[in-house]
């Protein structure tokens, strides 16, 4: 189990702090939560019932720096996802966001960062429900990588760029 004091990811929400536990009464049994706070939110507060395996799944470690150089400059991060099929392309990229599951959120980014240079390249525009997904799958990887590589936010943002815009 996480210690207080611990840096999870905590599927899209994120990277968050580990604040506390607190135990609550809820349906006359008292039940035992991990208290999460938000690293871009800290007026926020998550609750995840300890006893929860399915809560739980939900968090993952933060990667050292050592894991996060590795994973994203493996060829695994490259490998493109491109689905022609609109709507199964937006339903599996919902899943991915929601999977928190970095090394699929780096093969949607560098995808979706190819497909997007191949539309401006053509003259065409990027389609709006691509763009958002490629914003929120951004979101969720630099904070990590904010955090582990004690960087800005910006320059996380310009690290994942750099790394997963190769050809």
């Amino acid at each position: 189990m996480y210690q207080v004091g611990d840096w999870v990811v905590y599927g899209i929400h994120g990277v968050c702090r580990v604040i506390g536990t607190e135990k609550q009464l809820v349906n006359r049994k008292r039940t035992l939560y991990l208290v999460l706070e938000p690293l871009t939110q800290a007026e926020s507060r998550f609750y995840l019932p300890a006893d929860n395996p399915t809560a739980l799944a939900k968090l993952k470690a933060v990667l050292t720096k050592e894991e996060l150089s590795l994973l994203i400059d493996s060829d695994e991060a490259h490998k493109d996802c491109w689905i022609q099929e609109e709507n199964r392309r937006k339903q599996y990229y919902r899943e991915l966001i929601s999977s928190g599951d970095r090394i699929a959120l780096m093969q949607m980014v560098a995808t979706l960062y190819r497909y997007k240079a191949d539309q401006q390249a053509a003259g065409r525009k990027f389609h709006q429900a691509d763009d958002n997904f490629l914003r929120d799958a951004e979101r969720l990887l630099t904070s990590e990588i904010a955090l582990v590589m004690e960087m800005s936010p910006e320059n996380a943002r310009n690290f994942l760029r750099e790394h997963l815009q190769r050809t």
